[in-house]
């Protein structure tokens, strides 16, 4: 049944904001309490920040004007921004039928970067490792156990040959578990092929039921793929892989070792086997990464929400920590944007927010990470590995400003510098949040001194 929310914002006697919600449903009497909350009172500071429930009406993420930079948003809030940063992702809507979700799948880039060097995936890089060594050494005793079989290879060629792949293998094996962990997309893409070829080339020098046995090896390799490598380089995996199956299961029928019967069977065995889960998982691991990685963009301007910002500041917290450079904060606020909405409307206000975010972007994008955090408020995470940090804050408010503009707008932009030497630079990526405070502090100081300035603190 439909449900109707009726807020409304009061003042009592003893000075708190009271937000009294009414909510009525044709339900039992559980669904008709009426609940109500106490909450401090805002910053009486004036700012153009969008107020607690926007008549407005825009899209995009909207926090108290008192939620201050860095804090979560509420559940609510965030159950919004997934639903949104899906739709985003699948084109616009959430694609629920399994030809649109396979088109989709085959058609969606594969960013290797995100997924790999994503904060989610960085405490299983020790078990990846393990992963591919334990795939690699269970290739490597197969090949030992076939080098000793007596239905082996035979002839100084196929022996030597498997010999040349074993010690292909052990030196994998020594690469993986004492080098630093794969990083890169190539690298993977070589330990396929790798896997692949070294597999292929080994079974097919035992006889044909063995061999048949040796291609559920493949499924490791598969599993490679699922998680690190892209749609695409799958089924050509897979076509490869299947094209082997049918020619041993061929030659087996030939060889007159099974009927025609037991040969289709082993063969659909077998590609089912090491088709089908790496597939279905590669799928389904594809929309959690898609629905993931969109939740973390703003849906209006295409940059980076509160999740994004948060969870890009511990890897420029260990680019700054690793050179020894300094890390700012900046805290950029669209001046008197109320005024923009009510003369222009709301759609000439949203372009104005985009064209920001996209010049801010150009100017912070490659040095840190651009987030917008409000209505009209975006945060900058960057890194000085330049040496030119005072330069590049000092052009901020020209950035933004244009007279050109059909709607030329300001910004009021406060900045907080953490230095290796600061104390705050002992408290590690939480530090950031201390920084936005004092960044916000600054922000609030210009826009009060008349707004289109930047002003500069240290913590």
């Amino acid at each position: 049944m439909p449900v109707i929310i009726v807020t409304a914002v009061e003042k009592t006697a003893s000075g708190p904001y009271r937000i009294r919600e009414y909510t009525h449903a044709r339900r039992p009497l559980f669904h008709a309490a009426a609940i109500v909350r106490h909450v401090s009172p805002p910053d009486h500071r004036q700012r153009s920040a969008t107020p607690p429930h926007d008549p407005r009406g825009r899209r995009g993420r909207q926090p108290h004007p008192w939620q201050g930079p860095g804090r979560h948003s509420s559940p609510e809030q965030r159950a919004a921004d997934a639903r949104r940063g899906r739709r985003a992702a699948w084109g616009g809507r959430i694609a629920t039928g399994p030809f649109a979700v396979f088109r989709r799948w085959l058609t969606t880039p594969h960013d290797f970067d995100w997924i790999f060097v994503h904060r989610s995936t960085r405490p299983l890089h020790g078990l990846i490792k393990g992963v591919v060594v334990f795939g690699v050494g269970l290739n490597a005793l197969v090949s030992m156990l076939m080098l000793g079989s007596p239905y082996g290879p035979s002839g100084t060629a196929a022996v030597t040959w498997v010999m040349i792949v074993l010690a292909a293998q052990i030196a994998v094996i020594a690469w993986v578990t004492f080098a630093p962990t794969p990083t890169r997309k190539a690298q993977f893409l070589g330990l396929l092929l790798f896997g692949d070829l070294g597999i292929t080339s080994v079974i097919l020098l035992d006889t044909p039921t063995s061999a048949l046995i040796g291609t559920f090896l493949f499924a490791l390799n598969g599993a490679l793929c699922t998680f690190f490598l892209s749609a695409r380089i799958l089924l050509a995996h897979l076509a490869f892989v299947n094209v082997v199956i049918a020619w041993i299961g061929l030659q087996a029928y030939l060889q007159g070792l099974w009927g025609i019967n037991d040969a289709v069977a082993a063969v659909l065995v077998a590609s089912g086997s090491v088709s089908g889960v790496p597939v279905f998982a590669h799928i389904a691991w594809s929309l959690v990464s898609a629905d993931a990685r969109a939740s973390e963009f703003d849906e209006l301007t295409g940059v980076a929400n509160r999740r994004g910002l948060q969870n890009a500041v511990d890897e420029l917290w260990d680019v700054a920590r690793s050179r020894g450079v300094s890390v700012a904060v900046l805290l950029v606020d669209i001046d008197r944007f109320k005024a923009v909405n009510d003369r222009f409307g709301h759609d000439r206000g949203d372009a104005v927010i985009r064209t920001v975010a996209s010049r801010l972007h150009a100017l912070l994008g490659a040095r840190g990470i651009l987030a917008r955090t409000g209505g009209e408020e975006f945060v900058g995470v960057v890194v000085d590995t330049d040496g030119d940090l005072p330069e590049l804050v000092s052009r901020v408010t020209a950035t933004v400003h244009d007279p050109a503009d059909d709607v030329p707008v300001t910004a009021s932009v406060g900045v907080a510098v953490m230095t290796p030497d600061s104390p705050s630079w002992q408290v590690g990526p939480a530090a950031v949040t201390r920084a936005t405070r004092a960044a916000d502090s600054m922000m609030y100081r210009a826009k009060a001194a008349g707004g289109d300035r930047v002003l500069t603190t240290r913590v």
